[in-house]
Formats: C-alpha cells, sequence, structure tokens
C-alpha cells in the first residue's frame, strides 16, 4: 500500500470552495490525500470511466460535495475547516477510505 498512488480526498475542482472554508497554508487540501490502490480508486468513482462514473450519485467527489453542501444548507452558515473534515472522516470510513493522510506530491 506504501506504494498504491496518492489521491485527493477533498476534491481538487472545488479547490476554491474549500479555500473559503479555511483550507490553506499548512491545510491546504494537497496536504489531504491518501493511498489507494488503483482498483480501489476506480470503486469510489465509479468504475474505470470516471466520465460515466461522475453520472452516479454514489461517485465520491459527487457525494461528498453533496454532503457538505446540504450540512450547509442545514446548519444555514458556511461550515468551519473542523466541520467540513468531520463529516469527510464520516463518509471516508463509510467507503473504506484510510484515514492516513500525506501530502500530495504530484504534477
Amino acid at each position: 500500500m506504501s506504494d498504491a498512488p496518492k489521491h485527493h480526498v477533498l476534491p481538487k475542482e472545488h479547490r476554491g470552495w474549500f479555500e473559503q472554508r479555511g483550507f490553506k497554508g499548512d491545510f491546504d487540501i494537497d496536504q489531504f490525500c491518501v493511498r489507494l490502490e488503483q482498483a480501489h480508486h476506480e470503486a469510489v468513482h465509479g468504475g474505470g470511466n470516471w466520465k460515466l462514473g461522475r453520472t452516479w450519485p454514489g461517485e465520491w467527489n459527487r457525494m461528498i460535495m453533496g454532503t457538505l453542501r446540504e450540512a450547509e444548507t442545514n446548519a444555514g452558515r458556511t461550515l468551519t475547516r473542523n466541520a467540513v473534515l468531520k463529516l469527510v472522516a464520516t463518509e471516508m470510513k463509510r467507503y473504506s477510505i484510510p484515514a492516513n493522510f500525506t501530502a500530495w506530491s504530484g504534477p
């Protein structure tokens, strides 16, 4: 597993959303990556075809952003960084994603 590729838990395409909630500097989303075997990574994204996978409501990026936005709507305010991390940790457990964060070092 130590050689498995690194993957962002907080979706990169929503970097601005996370930055507005305090994910900057030492807490940049690049600090919240995990190592996942390719098959597990593909599974949480709905299979090998990421474009098709994004149509699945349980696809990781789609699901996590929906969960976070719903939580903000229910709270009636912007979530704090800690509140975001708590919700993400719950979903990581449900998706069997290890909570061993490592920093991104890719392109």
